[in-house]
């Protein structure tokens, strides 16, 4: 028998949220399903959300990270953003 393995993406938009953030990442890194990836949309933030992620991308390919031109005011907008640039 073929083992369901299907490919996922997820999507994490964020502004100015990095505490938020590092645990949001933190938590789906750590789950036990590994064909996915991590989609992070940066909304335009004011933070060191940017310079975080970089760091983590050089660790994990599966991450994957976008930024905003502009801040987009609303999270659907910052999703959408991500499920336009996914794979899975």
């Amino acid at each position: 028998m073929k083992k369901f393995n299907p490919f996922v993406s997820i999507i994490i938009p964020s502004y100015n949220g990095m505490p938020f953030l590092k645990n949001a990442i933190k938590c789906v890194l750590e789950q036990t399903y590994n064909n996915f990836e991590l989609i992070i949309v940066d909304d335009s933030s004011k933070d060191n959300t940017h310079s975080y992620v970089s760091n983590l991308i050089k660790k994990d390919k599966r991450i994957r990270y976008f930024k905003t031109k502009k801040n987009t005011g609303t999270t659907a907008a910052a999703r959408n953003f991500g499920i336009k640039r996914s794979k899975g």
